[in-house]
């Protein structure tokens, strides 16, 4: 075939496999029902599949080494092998061993000591949290699945002093058996496909499916296909275990085989763009492109833009984040801001290479490993098989930290918003003190809980010594604590400051008997409107902008001072991930107007409606005064119109508000594309708008896939910002 005939052929298999991606999403919302959560690629189950999982406590959880290795390899066994000829990968997920699970830790552990402080303050504890790290998967591909095996076995022979060491091996043993029997079934079944297609380019295609499967079952890949083919593998195994979902610097793991491959003639570009598809097809994996690496060289190569290629053919949910720096081409740069007004499909995303190095080196590390660390999360960062941080994991809600102590101050005789915020300070510090307490009972727990069976293979020390990742295996144990409802606590400091400090308009008791009245009371719509409309953080100059920014420093001091036994460092950011509702739901009115239980605002962004619409400018500011600085984002969570690509010099304006953000202090920019009347209409009717994507926070998921309530928080972010 030429160059275009086989672009041709590629891309309509390219596009079937969309529209059955898309077919697949409907009826999992029939099966699973909604959820508010990334777009992973699995599968309906079959008719009649009902396999669960064997239980070792009263609620019928699992737990510990053996727990889940013995679930996992029976879950594998239970999956059907899955081969689309069109594809250029092979193998399906149907289940996720972790969601089986009804508890996050472990039922029979006695969480008393800290129980009521994380009932009174609705903390997001450290204790049970899994992944959130990020594998180095060029461990595999040195090693292939068989090499991994061999390691396991051999230091398995070497560090057999106890029960407990025992127990690992053998737990990893089996979970590598059992991925490796999954991969059998599928080689076989390949195999069964390819001896009864009589399509000659669909046989072709299953011919080199089946040979790429049985070099890498047992050896390290050689060629891009193979490296592909690993990989799409690793993404099986992860996200089937416990919904593991970083992916690491893309375009750098696949350059060596691209050019080992393009050097021998072995394949053209259209090769590797089909390739790589099937390989981003496989999961909505976390993937960095372009960046500097330690030695300040920026890493974008005809990988970086194959990948782009790859992902523009295929126009689905896509996790991709370029690393915008001094050294990144423009064109690259050009390119997926393009993408993102072409698709609207909320990728890629955009991190601030200087602002995440810098901040990473405050921690006390070197520029070089602060290069390593990378964009692998919905807004996280890791060192790719060295550093344990689980990022986006633990989580204060600075609204319900502000509710008690606004309660306590109410209660006393002295009333001033320095006490308030003196107040606020104490009650930050019992709720930090809570949770380097839970982190040290995870870290000294956790394996016996969910070790990470999968993750271990491809870090740095858990199979050398014989011990969990979450087990002082590690080289770095990081660990980040995110600030939520931050635009509630800072707008509330500023009400009150404004309306009764400094006016004078209204008095404690008014504001507090109101807001206690969840402004329902008779002078309640007076004293909301009064509040609501006060300085608000995201208005230029505003009170508002000024408490943000000092109760960000606040809460990254405060951060920066915990210590704990078992934790290197703790690194402040700001997110909220999808909990803006959950957040809300713990904290009655506010002093900001804001009603009983309604969402706190997403992420670092001020409240829906507190920016003027249009106003990126001042968005942006705002974002930037909500910036840690220690080397964990507080992303900006930006709506554009698309008609802004239809002025003049339209991306290079966007190009422009970006990279504006990015170098002064912004970390990580998560951006949708959305017309107004579409996404109306879409939250009316969303199963008439099944491709619709919108970036949801982190990730990017199928808006018909929401539940109501959360497509609703989306529509009002972007119908008000």
């Amino acid at each position: 075939m030429t160059i275009e005939q086989k672009k041709q052929v590629y891309t309509q298999r390219i596009r079937s496999l969309r529209a059955k991606k898309i077919e697949e999403t409907r009826k999992k919302i029939a099966y699973n029902g909604l959820t508010d959560e990334d777009d992973y690629n699995f599968l309906c189950p079959p008719e009649g599949y009902s396999w669960k999982p064997v239980g070792d406590s009263p609620n019928g959880d699992f737990h510990g080494y053996r727990g889940w290795s013995e679930n996992y390899a029976a879950m594998l066994k239970s999956f059907p092998p899955v081969v689309d000829p069109e594809n250029s990968m092979c193998g399906n997920f149907f289940r996720i061993l972790q969601k089986f699970r009804k508890v996050r830790w472990h039922e029979c552990w006695d969480l008393s000591p800290w129980q009521e402080t994380i009932d009174r303050y609705g903390i997001d504890h450290g204790i049970g949290q899994i992944h959130h790290f990020c594998g180095d998967v060029r461990i595999g591909l040195n090693l292939g699945w068989d090499g991994i095996r061999e390691k396991v076995r051999r230091y398995e022979a070497v560090n057999n002093e106890t029960e407990e060491q025992r127990e690992f091996y053998r737990a990893e043993n089996v979970f590598l058996d059992a991925c490796m029997d999954w991969m059998d079934r599928t080689v076989a079944c390949v195999r069964e496909k390819l001896a009864h297609e009589t399509d000659p380019l669909l046989k072709e295609n299953l011919a080199g499916m089946l040979a790429a499967n049985e070099w890498v079952r047992h050896q390290p890949p050689r060629t891009l296909r193979e490296a592909c083919t690993f990989i799409s593998w690793y993404n099986l195994f992860g996200r089937s275990f416990n919904r593991e979902g970083c992916g690491g610097q893309l375009d750098e793991l696949l350059r060596p085989y691209y050019e080992h491959d393009t050097a021998l003639g072995l394949i053209d570009d259209e090769d590797a763009v089909y390739y790589i598809s099937g390989l981003l097809m496989s999961d909505t994996k976390y993937y960095q492109l372009g960046g500097p690496d330690e030695t300040g060289r920026d890493m974008v190569s005809p990988v970086s833009w194959l990948i782009l290629e790859a992902a523009d053919r295929m126009d689905v949910s896509l996790n991709l984040t370029i690393r915008v720096h001094d050294g990144l081409p423009r064109a690259f740069f050009r390119r997926g801001v393009e993408l993102l007004f072409k698709h609207k499909n909320g990728w890629p995303r955009f991190s601030g290479d200087q602002s995440l190095v810098e901040g990473f080196m405050r921690r006390g590390f070197s520029r070089e490993l602060a290069a390593r660390r990378i964009a692998v999360g919905c807004n996280w960062m890791a060192i790719p098989g060295l550093e344990y941080p689980l990022n986006d994991s633990i989580k204060v809600n600075q609204a319900r930290v502000f509710e008690v102590a606004y309660d306590e101050m109410m209660a006393g005789p002295e009333r001033s918003t320095e006490k308030l915020l003196s107040l606020y300070v104490k009650h930050l510090r019992v709720v930090l003190k809570c949770i380097g307490e839970t982190m040290d009972f995870d870290l000294n727990n956790n394996r016996y809980n969910d070790p990470e069976l999968f993750l271990n293979l491809f870090m740095v020390g858990p199979i050398e010594k014989g011990r969990d990742a979450s087990d002082h295996s590690v080289q770095y144990y990081n660990i980040g604590i995110d600030g939520a409802g931050l635009a509630v606590a800072a707008n509330s400091f500023a009400a009150l400051q404004q309306r009764v400090e400094q006016e004078k308009a209204l008095t404690w008791d008014q504001v507090y008997a109101s807001v206690q009245a969840n402004y329902e009371d008779e002078n309640g719509p007076y004293i909301q409107a009064l509040m609501k409309h006060s300085g608000r953080f995201g208005q230029p100059g505003s009170l508002g902008n000024r408490w943000a920014r000092r109760l960000t420093e606040v809460f990254r001091d405060e951060v920066v001072a915990l210590k704990s036994r078992e934790v290197s460092v703790y690194i402040p950011g700001m997110f909220s991930w999808s909990k803006t509702i959950l957040f809300g739901r713990q904290v009655g009115a506010t002093p900001d107007g804001r009603k009983a239980f309604e969402p706190v605002n997403h992420g670092a962004n001020p409240m829906p409606g507190d920016v003027r619409s249009g106003a990126m400018t001042d968005m942006s500011e705002a974002i930037i005064l909500a910036q840690c600085g220690m080397g964990n984002t507080s992303p900006f969570q930006m709506e554009l119109d698309p008609g802004m690509i239809d002025m003049e010099d339209g991306i290079d304006k966007v190009m422009a508000l970006l990279e504006t953000h990015l170098k002064r202090g912004g970390t990580l920019i998560n951006v949708n594309i959305v017309d107004a009347d579409k996404i109306r209409a879409a939250h009316k009717n969303p199963e008439l708008y099944p491709d619709l994507v919108v970036r949801v926070t982190g990730f990017t998921a199928y808006f018909i896939t929401l539940t109501p309530a959360f497509r609703q928080l989306v529509v009002d972010r972007l119908m008000e910002s």
